[in-house]
C-alpha cells in the first residue's frame, strides 16, 4: 500500500481522467441515441429524395453494390449517414437489408464538418 497522499493523487488522477473521457465524447458528438425511422439509400435521396416503400426494390439495389445508407428519423426529421463500427459489423450489415424499411437503430452520433451520422451498434426491426 501507498501512503495516503499517493492514494489520493491516483484517485484524483483517475477521476480527472473519466472527466476528461466523458467530456471529449461529449464534445466531438459521440453521445449514444437510438433513432427509429427509414432506412434510406443515400444516393438516390440526396439526388431526387426517393424513398418510402415504392423505392424498395431501387434502395436496396444501391445498399447491396455498396452505397452510402442513411436513417430519416420519424421523431424529428433529421438524416444521419450510417457508419460501421468495424467492431460491430453485423449490426450495420443488418441495417443495410432493410432499405425502405422502419427500424431503430441505436449507436453513437457524431456530428463532424458538417456530417451527421449513426454509428450501427445495434438494429430492431419495427415490422
Amino acid at each position: 500500500m501507498g501512503t495516503v497522499k499517493t492514494q489520493k493523487s491516483k484517485l484524483w488522477g483517475s477521476l480527472l481522467t473519466g472527466g476528461l473521457v466523458i467530456f471529449s465524447m461529449t464534445a466531438f458528438g459521440q453521445t449514444s441515441k437510438t433513432v427509429k425511422g427509414e432506412i434510406l439509400d443515400m444516393s438516390c435521396y440526396m439526388t431526387h429524395d426517393a424513398q418510402g416503400k415504392g423505392h424498395k426494390t431501387c434502395a436496396q439495389g444501391c445498399l447491396d453494390k455498396g452505397l452510402p445508407a442513411g436513417i430519416l428519423s420519424k421523431d424529428d426529421g433529421q438524416v444521419y449517414l450510417l457508419v460501421e463500427d468495424h467492431k460491430l459489423s453485423d449490426a450495420y450489415k443488418e441495417a443495410v437489408k432493410h432499405a425502405a424499411e422502419n427500424v431503430e437503430i441505436t449507436g453513437k452520433v457524431v456530428k463532424k464538418n458538417g456530417v451527421q451520422s449513426l454509428i450501427v451498434e445495434k438494429v430492431k426491426v419495427s415490422g
